[in-house]
């Protein structure tokens, strides 16, 4: 088969011939059809998420079964899925009480520590193929694998987010914080969109943001968010960036009793006066992607049409190194997408 390899973390994908995979006796093998592409992929690249090389990665990926091992049933030849991203134990008291991304004995992740899908094909463990609804396109599917069932994770549990919520989202016009937008709106809320360019936030008020901030045209963020809330700060603010700049924004935004949620991996850390955090009953959290049952949801919704995939590039996927150039240079609006036909 055809594969985009990584022969050492850092450096870029080389167009390989690899043998097609063979599935074990709880594993398939799945046709790629379509792939999603963002910013953690580079920073995997890096080798920060360990990992041995050559590597195939990708982990955004939706597909057709093609293969499956001695003791499969869950699956069929023929079945339309989608991919988790996580490769877990399935029997810890996370796993087992619904919470996989804490595995207690986390095998790490698809396209790092075992080959992803920017190939013709891949062969997973059973348990991270899960199908796809009806009427949903692969492209759909593949970019709910991360880039929406990672917000809905996020909204749902760690923001909790509600109808008469205000909620700023840090890095809106991005891969995964475009799709943030529409998923606030789902849950109801009012959203105000903070980012980089003029075209990031044009892109962020097409897809619903109420309101828009650009960070480089204001002297002061959080004065600026006051002042779209009239005076009260927001319910919830999520950081898509995580630098310790961005982060301490979306805690100095938020109203009494708020949530700051960081999604993105960046560096430093944020002030918070310890007082004024018991005072304010102010919550500090994170969120890591989503379990299965969330992505389930994720495709349900997405099937339904309540979110939709916003694609600013799509590519062949021996070409993918055209869309990390884009990233890189900050060009790319919304998600990567790599097609396989």
């Amino acid at each position: 088969m055809k594969a985009m390899v990584v022969p050492k973390w850092g450096e870029k994908s080389v167009l390989m011939s690899r043998p097609d995979p063979k599935p074990s006796s709880r594993e398939a093998v799945m046709k790629v059809r379509a792939a999603g592409v963002g910013l953690t992929l580079l920073n995997m690249r890096t080798g920060s998420f360990g990992g041995e090389v050559p590597r195939i990665m990708g982990h955004e990926l939706a597909g057709d079964i093609v293969e499956v091992g001695s003791d499969v049933t869950e699956l069929k030849v023929g079945d339309r899925c989608a991919v988790y991203f996580y490769l877990t134990c399935g029997r810890c008291r996370y796993c087992r009480g619904g919470r996989e991304t804490l595995c207690e004995a986390f095998k790490g992740h698809v396209g790092v520590h075992r080959d992803g899908g920017f190939a013709e094909y891949v062969s997973l463990p059973v348990e991270n193929f899960l199908h796809i609804p009806s009427g949903l396109s692969y492209e759909a599917a593949a970019m709910a694998t991360d880039a929406v069932n990672t917000n809905w994770h996020c909204m749902k549990e760690r923001a909790r987010v509600n109808p008469h919520d205000h909620v700023l989202l840090i890095g809106a016009g991005g891969g995964v914080g475009i799709h943030g937008v529409q998923v606030a709106k789902a849950f109801g809320a009012r959203v105000i969109a903070m980012d980089v360019s003029d075209e990031k936030l044009a892109l962020a008020s097409e897809w619903g943001a109420d309101e828009v901030i650009n960070v480089k045209k204001e002297a002061d963020l959080v004065a600026a968010v006051k002042r779209l809330t009239d005076g009260r700060g927001v319910d919830a603010a999520i950081d898509y960036v995580g630098h310790a700049e961005t982060f301490q924004v979306a805690y100095d935004s938020l109203s009494t009793s708020g949530r700051a949620v960081v999604i993105g991996v960046g560096k430093g850390s944020i002030q918070v006066p310890t007082r004024h955090l018991i005072l304010s009953e102010k919550t500090i959290t994170g969120s890591r992607h989503s379990t299965r049952t969330e992505l389930i949801e994720t495709l349900e919704v997405m099937a339904r049409g309540v979110v939709k995939p916003v694609i600013g590039m799509r590519t062949h996927f021996t070409e993918i190194e055209s869309i990390f150039e884009s990233i890189l240079d900050e060009k790319l609006l919304g998600r990567g997408a790599l097609t396989y036909d």
